[in-house]
């Protein structure tokens, strides 16, 4: 069995460093494909910031992270663009004929 990591509740100053250029490229990714137009910007910072630590404190390498946080991010503003785009709902069903629907 491989070697387990504790969850880390403290971390080096190179380490926040880290976790300081992890949240910038994850940002500056976000912002230029347009991640956030679907999102609140204001408390995304926050989320962002507190997913760099949660996922850091769990032993996920810097390129885990930054992969995780992408597609965190991704997914839930693509969930928000569905919730506020009306679906337009397809009736499959073949329509049955019916004798009244023929004579009319």
């Amino acid at each position: 069995m491989g070697a387990c990591r504790e969850p880390q509740s403290a971390f080096r100053p190179e380490t926040l460093s880290a976790f300081d250029q992890i949240f910038d490229e994850v940002w500056d990714e976000l912002l230029a494909d347009g991640t956030f137009r679907a999102l609140d910007t204001g408390r995304t910072r926050t989320r962002l910031a507190q997913k760099v630590l949660a996922f850091a404190s769990n032993g996920w390498t810097e390129i885990q992270i930054k992969q995780l946080l992408l597609r965190a991010f991704r997914n839930e503003a693509a969930r928000q663009q569905r919730i506020r785009r009306p679906q337009l709902v397809v009736d499959a069903r073949p329509k049955r004929t019916t004798a009244a629907s023929v004579i009319s």
